[in-house]
């Protein structure tokens, strides 16, 4: 069987160029993350209430006005945006009085819908409870 020189070029030819394509898309393929945006409120109480305190955060990049929103942002990726899911800290010690706390979170994490509410025992359980998060 005999391949005319044409020919061979041709295939040549679109094995470059698919290579190419291949390895480009492949150098580039770094799937950016859908960016996540979420109000943090606090309020005392056992339900939240109009003039909570309110944090944003942002992450994809880290931004908002909480205080530490690469750790908060961290925090969230562990656990895939579940709030419920945050670990406790295992070595926090907080006094038994009750002046309860509720937390809220709204917004969205990696581009799903997030709406998450509790009420903590006080402070003290809402810190150890929330992973540096509120």
């Amino acid at each position: 069987m005999t391949t005319h020189p044409q020919y061979r070029i041709i295939t040549i030819a679109c094995v470059a160029i698919a290579a190419s394509i291949t390895s480009g898309s492949c150098a580039t393929a770094d799937p950016e993350l859908p960016k996540s945006s979420l109000e943090l409120t606090i309020s005392t109480g056992e339900q939240p209430k109009p003039d909570a305190q309110r944090i944003s955060v942002t992450c994809e990049p880290a931004g908002g006005t909480h205080e530490r929103p690469e750790a908060a942002c961290a925090a969230l990726d562990k656990v895939n945006g579940s709030f419920g899911d945050l670990p406790a800290d295992p070595t926090a010690v907080c006094i038994q009085i009750y002046d309860p706390v509720t937390v809220a979170a709204t917004g969205t994490w990696r581009g799903t819908p997030v709406q998450w509410q509790r009420t903590f025992a006080n402070s003290c359980e809402l810190h150890a409870g929330t992973a540096g998060v509120f």
